[in-house]
This record gives structure tokens, sequence and C-alpha cells, in this order.
């Protein structure tokens, strides 16, 4: 569905819905996010557009609703109420918190192969219930494929809504064809009768796009009923190189042009897709653990750890090296009971590491920031390892702060999607002209962590005053601290009446601190042996003595120690304050990815997003 301007309801619906936002519009109708002012909860409700509502189009979309109605399962859409208001023919069901798999697909690209599977395990499943009860859905599609965030299952929706498939023609259905002919059966193109077999064609298109990234055929609307009917279906082992052979017959299987060469239903595709579901999580794993990176030696994991327990410092108390470790054998061997799989005797696989550490209170996206962190140092030429408490201590005194993290968050009033295009909008073009490293941990829509690298300001070195400006601020107190790699991620807030999402940017001080010890303690050397030198020349003159008597002696160490102090508190406060006013920076950079996202809904006609926690932290 395309999105549309928001429209009011009828006076009578108006009284027992009160609308939140548009959902989207197509076909003959348009979805709204509706609270029941009865109930006092949301739901989608779907009313039948003005200008589609001839008694054809209101029977079909009448039986939407009803053949909707019979169905109760999991993975098919509620429908509570149809009913006619003032006119306008609506029914409400249930409300799907996520996206539609189109939306995925659009967005994020190819799913991985396990994720696949499932959806696939999950939609049959439905399909099945429908098929057992005379319900052939004739649209099965992305779009017709929702995403629950709240219970991460796949819910099918718009059945009935296609046509009568013995009584109208393929080419003649308003809004059908043309939103659904890359998945459409050679039968249902052919105009002929169709079973439940034709759905297992289409899931089988909704499968090859979903590995592929794109449905098997393409062109226009006829080319592509022509290329179901007649042309041979393109190798996905070409198309999707890295899909494990059993997962490719199933989809071909599913393609056949032959119904009978097809699946006899969708319960035996489901158990077929059950029993490759657990050989595709194995094939996943090992792939991982043979990756760079995949396995960490134990210096590797304890290091993932402390700095995980530096992220997250209230669970540091719990992250001792030998509990840890037994905790990580203990994890390791419940978490992968469901598969059998020896341990590996020469490292630790990088999910018992995050096992280990959920385990003792620590998130996993602190462990995710932590790993991304250890690959960026090795990738360098550098080895991460785990910092002494005394080194730490001597840090800490000498820069005055214990943070080893830089963190600002901000709940921006929007949704994951629309802030993620905000931030790349913002973060890489001129002041900040940041570059995107990489992402790590799965798509930044789906919790994972986005890499930015920071451009050096050379010329600040050079001339301070460049920092002065207002436009090199932020890269000028980056470079004070010498923080140049930034981690951003995104976590969905808010409600459905009011989306919002907190973005979290968290930096690694760890190098910038000890590169700027270094240079304190260079620093403090030099003050010390010019104050040392100079009041001991100075003293010896005074006195009429040897500079290398015992009273100048004495009078320059003193002068030594007080010029290495001095110097020490100098470039300690010069360093907080830098590291404060880089927070600060970076709280204002969050406060225009919000400002854009305002000016944007502005320019659009949108509704203004509202804010939900009073601002950012």
């Amino acid at each position: 569905m395309s999105p549309a301007p928001i429209s009011p309801l009828p006076p009578g619906l108006a009284a027992s819905f009160e609308t939140v936002r548009l959902l989207g519009s197509g076909g003959m109708g348009a979805v709204y996010l509706v609270r029941d002012r009865f109930l006092d909860r949301l739901v989608a409700l779907k009313v039948l557009l003005a200008e589609e509502a001839t008694p054809e189009h209101r029977e079909r979309f009448l039986r939407e609703a009803r053949t909707s109605a019979r169905l109760e399962h999991p993975h098919i859409i509620d429908v509570y109420r149809a009913d006619e208001t003032d006119g306008v023919v609506w029914f409400s069901m249930r409300y799907i918190n996520g996206e539609s798999l189109g939306d995925r697909l659009r967005d994020r690209g190819p799913m991985a192969v396990s994720e696949t599977v499932r959806l696939l395990r999950e939609v049959a499943w439905g399909l099945a219930y429908a098929h057992a009860r005379g319900v052939v859905h004739r649209d099965i599609k992305p779009d017709n494929i929702l995403l629950d965030r709240d219970s991460g299952r796949a819910v099918l929706t718009d059945f009935g809504i296609a046509r009568d498939a013995e009584h109208a023609s393929a080419l003649t259905m308003h809004g059908h064809v043309l939103g659904s002919v890359h998945y459409m059966s050679p039968e249902q193109a052919s105009g002929e009768a169709v079973d439940g077999r034709s759905d297992l064609y289409a899931l089988g298109c909704v499968a090859y796009h979903a590995v592929a990234g794109k449905p098997p055929f393409d062109g226009s609307a006829q080319s592509v009923l022509v290329a179901h009917v007649t042309r041979a279906l393109p190798p996905l082992v070409e198309a999707a190189p890295k899909v494990p052979p059993e997962l490719v017959r199933i989809i071909e299987r599913c393609l056949a042009k032959d119904p009978a060469d097809r699946f006899v239903s969708a319960d035996a595709l489901a158990a077929e897709l059950d029993t490759v579901l657990d050989q595709v999580v194995v094939a996943e794993r090992a792939a991982a653990d043979a990756a760079p990176g995949g396995l960490l030696s134990e210096d590797d994991a304890l290091a993932v750890w402390q700095r995980a327990a530096q992220l997250q410092a209230e669970a540091a108390h719990r992250m001792e090296r030998a509990a840890t470790l037994r905790t990580a054998r203990v994890s390791a061997a419940e978490s992968s009971h469901d598969v059998t799989e020896q341990l590996p005797e020469d490292g630790f696989r990088v999910r018992d590491v995050e096992a280990a550490a959920v385990e003792a209170g620590i998130s996993r996206q602190y462990v995710a920031i932590a790993l991304a962190e250890m690959r960026a140092t090795s990738a360098s030429g550098k080895t991460a390892s785990v910092v002494s408490a005394r080194a730490d201590r001597r840090v800490t005194l000498l820069m005055g702060t214990a943070d080893r993290a830089l963190s600002v968050s901000r709940v921006i009033p929007a949704s994951p999607k629309e802030t993620l295009q905000a931030i790349g909008a913002v973060f890489t073009t001129a002041p900040r002209n940041f570059t995107v490293q990489d992402t790590v941990n799965g798509h930044p829509l789906d919790g994972g962590i986005l890499r930015f690298k920071v451009p050096r300001l050379m010329e600040a070195y050079a001339n301070p005053f460049v920092g002065m400006s207002k436009e090199n601020q932020l890269r000028y107190r980056l470079e004070q601290i010498e923080l140049f790699d930034l981690n951003v991620t995104l976590q969905a807030r808010g409600s459905a009446a009011s989306p919002s999402c907190e973005v979290v940017i968290t930096g690694d001080l760890r190098g910038g601190l000890k590169r700027n010890v270094f240079w304190d303690l260079s620093m403090i050397g030099g003050a010390s042996v010019l104050g040392f030198v100079g009041a001991a020349k100075a003293l010896a003159v005074v006195m009429g003595v040897g500079a290398l008597a015992a009273a100048p002696l004495l009078g320059a160490v003193g002068a030594a120690s007080l010029a290495g102090g001095a110097t020490a508190v100098w470039y300690r406060w010069l360093f907080r304050g830098a590291l404060a006013k880089a927070i600060d920076e970076l709280n204002a950079l969050l406060l225009e990815v919000e400002r854009h996202l305002s000016r944007q809904h502005l320019f659009s006609g949108e509704p203004a997003p509202r804010r939900v926690d009073g601002g950012g932290r």
C-alpha cells in the first residue's frame, strides 16, 4: 500500500474509533490505526474507499472480512468486526506492530537463510489451516506477510480480497494483478481454477525473493505472466549461491509449473522446512565460527567481557576470570541442546561469549559493541588485551576520568526507519562528513551496530583557531580525545500510536586515553627537566656556588616537582574539558537529526512528530 494523506473518518465511525494515523491505502481500501473507544485498544481499521464503493467491490470487500473472520490461527490476521456505518463499509482487525515482509526486503535486501526458513514454515502453517477450511489465499506476496515485532511471528493478511477465481479474469482485477503478478501461479495467470497448490507456488516466489533479493521473473506485467506459464525458472544457485541445496530443492519444487509436481499440501511443505531448519542453523553457526573473528582466544574473550562490563558498569563485579570461563562452558552446553555439536577446544565461540555475558547480567548490545571494537582493533593490526587494575587506576589519576566509553543517547519521535534515513543525511554530509565503515551484528533496523569513521582534523595542530569555528567543533573535540570511530545503535521506543526511536552513540575511549597518557607523561617529564635545570642554575647564581651543590639541587628537585605537577593538572583539566565538550557536541548532533526529521515533515505536509519523553539524555 502506498502512503496517502490522512482523512477523517465518517461521523458514525468517529464515534466508535479515534484515528491515530493512516497506515496505508491502495486497491480498494484505506487502513487506519485507530483506538477502539469502547475497548480502549489499538486496532487496524480497513475502510472501503468511496470511489471504489460499487456493489461488486462492496461484496468483495466484505468477503475479505468474512473469510478472515472464519480463520483463527496464530499466523493469520484476526478480524474483530465488520459493518457498514453511514454508507461506509469497514472492518476492524488486529493491529500488527511491525512491518511487512515487502518493507523488510525493500529496506534491507535478502534475508538470512535460517530467518527465511522460519518465516516460510510459519506461513505454510497458516496456509495449511486455511486450505483445510476451503480457503485459498490467491494473493500470497511479501506485502501480505506481516512481521510482528512483539512476538516475532509472521502473520498472513488480506484473505479474500483478490477475487473469485472461477468468475473473474486475472487481467481485469483492479489493484490486484499489478501488485501480485510477480508471485502468481501459472494456472492463476492463465485464468484456470486454482487450489492450495497455487498458494504454494506463490510462496515459492516469495522464498526466491527473500533469499535472492528479487522475484524469479521481472519486467512488465504481461511479460511476467507469460514467464510464469512458459519460461524455465532462473537457477536459484546463480541468484543466491549461498543457499543450501536442501532449501533450493524445496523452493524449486514449490515453483514447478505443473501443480502435481509441487508439494501435495502446505502441511507437507512445512514438514520439509522443519527438517531443513536444523541443518541450516548448524551450517550458519559453522560458517560464523569459521569466519575471521568467529573464534576468540581466552585472552580475547576476557577482553570482550571486560569491555562489555565497562559499557554496563553495574555488572563488572560479576566478570571474574574463573567464574566467567566456567559460565561460558555451562551456557554453551545449555544453549546448544537442540543441535548436536562439539565445543571447540582452541577457543570460545562468539555466541558462547555472549551467552556467558548475558548470564552475568550484561546486555547483548554491549557485548556486540565490545566485539565490534575488538574487530576494528584487530583490523588495524593491533591486539586487544585485558587492562590491569593498576594500569587502569593510573589512567584515571592522570586523565581525571574513570570513563572508558563515551555514550550519548536521544529518543527521537520518529520510526527507526525514518530515523536511520535522517542519520545518513546528517552524519555523512558537511560539516561532519562521517563515512560509514560497516554494520555489525545485523542491519541497524534489526538491532545491529552502524559504525562511522570520523575524519581527522589535522589542520588543528598547525592552527589552533580552526577548532573555534562552530562547524569544526565536533571534529576538533573528537581529535582532542582521539576518538575516530563511533558506533550507532537504534532501538524502537514509544508506542504504536506514537512511535519513537532511541539513538545511542558510543565510542571507545581506551585508545585515546592511552595516547593521551603518553603525551601527558612526556609533557610532565619535559616540564620537570626544564624546571629542574632552570631552578638549579638560578639558585647557583644567587648563592654563588656550583650548580651541583646540595642546596641548588634540592631547590631544583622542588621546582621540577612543581612544574611536573602543574603540567599534570593542566593536561588533566584540558582532557576533561575536551571530553565534556565532545559529549555536548554529540548531543547537538542527535538534536540536528531530530530537527532534520521535523523539517522533512514540515515540507512534506505530514503530521509533525510528537515527543514522548521530553527530550534526550
